[in-house]
């Protein structure tokens, strides 16, 4: 998946530009980051996304891509073991949100969560779960049951994990 135009647009309006390599300018926390995250990285990395106005929201979302945000969440029993642990997946972190201080990350296949207090799964691809952030696409994601592991959508049916 590409980011869409729209989206192109606001990257752009942050710095971005087709043909950005910031390699060498961010920090991987984890030697074993999958090589499709190292090439999102060398192309996004220390960049400030403003999302796109939401009617029902009166702050926008902003996205910062950096890997080594979360550093200090990265130890035992801070958020990323936490939720590794909890669905079995170690989670690669991307950067995170504001104003809501969530953790952006994957996993090696690639499925994007936002994580804090909760789980979220937004998205099957960096690109698709950046874009669902920025535009506060909701209706798709899913949140963890943390007590069963298991994944419930919006309409609080427990759904599996695409």
């Amino acid at each position: 998946m590409e980011f869409s135009k729209e989206i192109k647009e606001l990257f752009k309006e942050a710095g971005w530009q087709s043909g950005r390599n910031v390699r060498n300018a961010y920090v991987l926390p984890y030697k074993d980051y999958p090589p499709f995250v190292i090439d999102f990285l060398n192309e996004y990395a220390n960049l400030r996304v403003k999302g796109l106005p939401h009617e029902s929201l009166s702050v926008v979302p902003e996205v910062i891509i950096d890997s080594d945000a979360g550093a200090g969440n990265l130890e035992e029993d801070k958020v990323y073991p936490y939720y590794s642990g909890l669905i079995k997946r170690k989670l690669f972190p991307l950067g995170y949100i504001l104003p809501d201080g969530y953790h952006i990350c994957c996993d090696a296949d690639g499925r994007v969560y936002q994580i804090s207090e909760y789980c979220f799964y937004v998205g099957k691809g960096i690109k698709e779960g950046i874009t669902n952030i920025l535009v506060m696409n909701t209706l798709q994601s899913l949140q963890l049951d943390e007590d069963t592991g298991n994944w419930w959508n919006i309409q609080g049916v427990y759904v599996p994990l695409p």
